[in-house]
C-alpha cells in the first residue's frame, strides 16, 4: 500500500505517521509538510527512512513536480490544517486559505491524479456542529453550527469532501475527532500548557465558573489513528464517523488529574468563559454509537493516556 498523510509533522499527524509505520513495516508512507509554526519535523525524526516528506503549502495547488513524485497512491488522510480556535479569531484568513482552499486542491488533486485511490479521510473536528448543551451528543451528520472561524472553515471542508464525494466520484470518508491528547503536542493545547503552568509557578487559565466549567472527551492520539486504520476495511465510502475518548472530563478536572500525576499543586484563575473568549463554547460533544456498532472504542482508557502523555513530557520539557 502507498499512503499519503498530509500535515504528518504537525501533532496528529505525526502519531498516524508513528503508528502505520509500525505496524504495516511494509506500506510505503508519503507525506505532504509546509512545516508551519506548529509542525516540527522533531516529531517524525525516528521515522527517517520509513516517511518520505515532500515540502509543500496545500494552499496553493499541487505542482506537477509534487504529483510526480507522489506516484499513484491507496489512501489519502487528510490531516494538515491550521486549528487554534485563539488564532483564528484574530486571524482568520489562513484558516481559510489552509482549511478551505488547501481541501480543495487536495480534493482536485485526487479526482485529476489518483484513478486506483481506495478511499480518502478528512480528519475534522467536533467544533462544526456548535455546542453541546448537557446530556446532549451530536450524531453523524447534524446540521453544522459553527461559533468560530476555525469551526466554519472546517465545516467548508466536510461540504467541500462530501460533495466531491456525490459529484466527482471520490471514494470518501469524514471523520469527527474531539480533543486529542499525546506526546509532542503543540504548547497551545491545554494539557502542555497547565504542566508549564504549574512548573513555571503560573497561574493556569480555566474558562467557567468552579460550579460550571467547560468540558470535553478527550481521545489519546494513537488510538485515533487505530480508529482510522480500522475504518480502512471496517468503514463504508461516502459515510462520517465520530472518534470520541471514552471519558468527558472538565477543564478543571483536568487540572487537578495533571496536578496528581506532577505531585504539585496550580494555580487556578478562572475567568468568565464567554466575555474572554467569543466563540468558544462551554461544551462540546460527540456520540460514539456509530463507531461502537461497528466494532471499535478507543483501547487506551484517559487515565493511562495522560499519565503517559504527562510522564513523556516531563522526560521531554522541549515540547513545553
Amino acid at each position: 500500500m502507498r499512503v499519503l498523510i498530509t500535515g504528518a509533522a504537525g501533532f496528529i499527524g505525526s502519531h498516524f505517521a508513528r503508528y502505520f509505520a509500525e505496524k504495516y513495516p511494509d506500506w510505503e508512507l508519503l507525506a505532504i509538510e509546509s512545516l508551519n509554526y506548529a509542525g516540527s519535523l522533531d516529531r517524525v525524526a525516528d521515522l527517517r527512512g520509513r516517511l518520505r516528506i515532500l515540502l509543500h503549502d496545500i494552499r496553493a495547488p499541487f505542482t506537477d513536480f509534487l504529483i510526480r513524485n507522489l506516484g499513484d497512491l491507496d489512501y489519502v488522510i487528510h490531516v494538515a490544517a491550521e486549528t487554534h480556535v485563539d488564532k483564528s479569531l484574530m486571524d482568520p484568513l489562513p484558516f481559510v486559505q489552509a482549511n478551505v482552499l488547501g481541501t480543495f486542491h487536495v480534493l482536485e488533486y485526487c479526482r485529476l491524479h489518483q484513478t486506483r485511490l481506495r478511499l480518502g479521510f478528512l480528519i475534522s473536528t467536533d467544533e462544526v456542529y456548535g455546542p453541546a448543551p448537557p446530556g446532549v451528543d451530536h450524531h453523524e451528520g447534524e446540521p453544522h453550527r459553527p461559533s468560530n472561524p476555525y469551526a466554519a472553515t472546517k465545516a467548508a471542508a466536510e461540504d467541500l469532501w462530501f460533495a466531491w464525494e456525490r459529484s466527482m466520484g471520490l471514494p470518501t470518508i469524514i471523520t469527527n475527532t474531539m480533543n486529542n491528547i499525546g506526546e509532542m503536542q503543540h504548547p497551545e493545547k491545554f494539557v502542555p500548557k497547565i504542566m508549564r503552568a504549574i512548573i513555571r509557578g503560573e497561574p493556569i487559565t480555566v474558562h467557567g465558573s468552579p460550579d460550571e466549567p467547560g468540558a470535553r472527551k478527550y481521545l489519546y492520539a494513537r488510538d485515533h489513528a487505530g480508529a482510522i486504520d480500522f475504518l480502512l476495511t471496517h468503514g463504508q465510502r461516502g459515510e462520517r464517523y465520530n472518534v470520541v475518548g471514552r471519558e468527558e472530563v472538565s477543564n478543571l478536572e483536568m487540572v487537578r488529574r495533571v496536578e496528581r500525576i506532577m505531585g504539585k499543586e496550580a494555580k487556578i484563575k478562572f475567568v468568565d468563559f464567554h466575555a474572554t473568549r467569543p466563540g468558544h463554547d462551554r461544551r462540546y460533544s460527540l456520540s460514539d454509537t456509530k463507531m461502537k456498532q461497528l466494532g471499535w472504542e478507543p483501547p487506551t482508557s484517559f487515565d493511562e493516556a495522560l499519565e503517559r502523555v504527562v510522564r513523556w513530557t516531563l522526560a521531554h520539557p522541549e515540547w513545553m
